[in-house]
């Protein structure tokens, strides 16, 4: 999964959180995805509408439902994950390289760009439900 998953899940009880609590699916992220929301947690707890308290619980439920992937795991695929984002959005090979060094069907991500390589499947929100 990407981010942008992630981020929609911390902002209001959605379809998105609910996938991510109720589902039988194992999600997978990047490393760096836990320090990029901590990092701008501030933001997102504005945003929500939270207090710091409850903005730090709820990330800490929603990092329960997900599997980090360590950086080490990426770099054995980042040259096939870059090849596949090379004119599309560089920034999200970590994704790819993320799926591949995983068994999985694909990244859970609305984003186009995503969306756009094929070398692994992308799979919408709606998809999911």
């Amino acid at each position: 999964m990407d981010a942008n998953i992630v981020i929609a899940a911390f902002l209001r009880d959605s379809t998105v959180r609910r996938i991510l609590a109720v589902s039988f699916v194992e999600f997978f992220a990047p490393e760096f995805l836990k320090e990029e929301l901590e990092a701008h947690l501030p933001v997102f707890r504005e945003r929500a509408g939270l207090s710091a308290g409850a903005a730090r619980e709820l990330l800490q439920i929603i990092e329960g439902y997900v599997t980090t992937i360590p950086q080490e795991a990426l770099l054995l695929h980042w040259e096939e994950a870059t090849d596949a984002m090379a004119g599309i959005d560089p920034k999200d090979a970590a994704y790819v390289a993320a799926a591949l060094a995983v068994p999985c069907d694909g990244i859970w991500s609305d984003d186009p760009h995503l969306r756009g390589q094929r070398t692994v499947a992308c799979l919408t929100t709606k998809a999911l439900v």
